[in-house]
């Protein structure tokens, strides 16, 4: 039986696998900017499989807008094209697809053992949209709705949307990353450069010299007890994340459940758990008994989007046209 090449790749790693009907093999990563490009980094993957079976074709998610069977990375400097890489690799197709499209496919197939419930277990509504908000390397949103005719995935750049504020304090927070930027988007402190941006910006808030610190830094540094500064730093991104979480289930009417997705937030779940964010979910004056009811999940499977992309391979095995045709 013939396999198809499946890659999740985001601003900092790329992952890559082979699937074989709902079957994966081993999983092979690399940095994104340890290599020139996405089809150098699928031929070296390609170079280490051994096996017999015909590649069928390749089903890429990438995080990014997809426009014309061509991605251009948002936060690395990959440029995907559908016809080159087919081309490049001699396959019959490839398709590409938004990361959060893919990942936003495989919510429905998530076990509750690879989510983490946050808050009131809520009660979902069986049919209804299922949302989720992703800060990684940068921030991505997306919606699945199931029904008759199937899955149907909404991808959206909602991470680009202007950040609001929640009270004076976060004002104050806001205030300072636009004077740094201009204009603040919910990426900007929503991902792993918006974990550094809110550190400066506290900082600066508190009037103390701080040295620019990796997001990983600010992490450690918040749990370890040696930088207050960096403790509260995780303390607003958890806040403005059930915020923009809580708007992003108002915007989808995501009454099948809210998940957070990405790198960042399983690493400090149980904080989470226990910050502000839930209550900043609900927060939305008369639209509190609406977001009351709404679960919220961290996922905790390590590669959730090559579980939609195995929901999307047999499509696209069936109405995607060989590469070389088009």
């Amino acid at each position: 039986m013939s396999r198809i090449l499946l890659a999740d790749i985001g601003g900092t790693y790329a992952r890559f696998t082979l699937a074989n009907g709902h079957l994966t093999g081993g999983t092979w990563s690399t940095e994104v900017g340890s290599r020139p490009s996405a089809i150098e980094a699928m031929r070296d993957f390609l170079a280490v499989d051994h096996g017999d079976e015909p590649i069928a074709g390749a089903l890429l998610a990438a995080a990014g807008p997809v426009e014309g069977g061509r991605c251009k990375l948002t936060n690395a400097a990959w440029i995907l094209d559908e016809e080159e890489i087919g081309r490049a690799l001699s396959l019959p197709w490839v398709r590409i697809v938004n990361d959060l499209e893919a990942t936003a496919g495989g919510l429905p197939d998530l076990a509750p053992s690879q989510s983490r419930a946050i808050g009131p277990e809520g009660s979902a509504v069986p049919g209804s949209p299922m949302a989720i908000i992703s800060p990684g390397t940068g921030l991505g949103m997306a919606c699945v709705i199931v029904g008759p005719a199937g899955r149907s995935v909404v991808a959206s750049e909602g991470g680009h949307a202007s950040l609001a504020s929640m009270s004076s304090y976060y004002d104050r927070i806001v205030a300072v990353l636009r004077q740094r930027y201009g204009r603040v988007s919910a990426e900007r402190v929503l991902s792993g450069a918006g974990l550094v941006n809110l550190h400066q910006a506290i900082a600066e808030l508190e009037g103390c010299e701080s040295p620019r610190r990796a997001p990983s830094d600010v992490t450690a540094a918040a749990f370890d007890g040696s930088s207050p500064t960096c403790r509260a730093a995780v303390d607003a991104f958890c806040a403005f994340l059930g915020a923009v979480a809580g708007d992003v289930a108002l915007t989808f009417g995501a009454k099948g459940g809210v998940f957070i997705g990405g790198g960042i937030v399983p690493r400090f779940v149980n904080h989470l758990a226990h910050s502000a964010f839930r209550e900043n979910f609900v927060a939305k004056g008369r639209m509190r008994p609406y977001l009351e009811r709404i679960p919220t999940r961290v996922i905790l499977h390590p590669t959730p989007a090559f579980a939609g992309l195995i929901n999307l391979a047999r499509l696209a095995q069936e109405q995607v046209r060989p590469a070389a045709s088009r």
